[in-house]
């Protein structure tokens, strides 16, 4: 349990690196998808979606710790709200996309890279 905890901790660190890298390129992918399309933007995105399933990997790796002592990101929750963000990347929505990532998406990275701070 002690070598888990501290894989845990370590995983939360690495997220507090990476995640205001995130952030950002989320924020920025959401104005181009917002009728600034550039021609690299499906390869800026198909990139963003990457580092996104990584923070989702080590949220679903260390969700326990997360939630230990209350709920600070619910699982239900955050798989639905990805399941949309699937089904619009899947059908090039932008509109929803930009919805998603505007809204939803930006704040469990937000919340996650809070708790990240906190318990790494």
């Amino acid at each position: 349990m002690e070598d888990l905890r501290k894989q845990q901790k370590e995983a939360l660190l690495a997220l507090t690196e990476y995640s205001p890298r995130l952030i950002t390129a989320i924020r920025n992918v959401a104005e181009e998808l917002n009728g600034n399309r550039q021609p690299d933007t499906d390869e800026y995105l198909h990139s963003i979606v990457n580092g996104m399933n990584w923070e989702i990997e080590v949220f679903n790796g260390t969700r326990d710790y997360i939630n230990e002592d209350r709920v600070r990101i619910d699982k239900d929750e955050t798989n639905a709200i990805f399941l949309q963000f699937n089904e619009a990347y899947q059908a090039k929505d932008d509109a929803k996309m930009v919805e998603l990532l505007s809204g939803d998406i930006m704040r469990f990275f937000e919340e996650l890279e809070a708790a990240a701070k906190e318990l790494s």
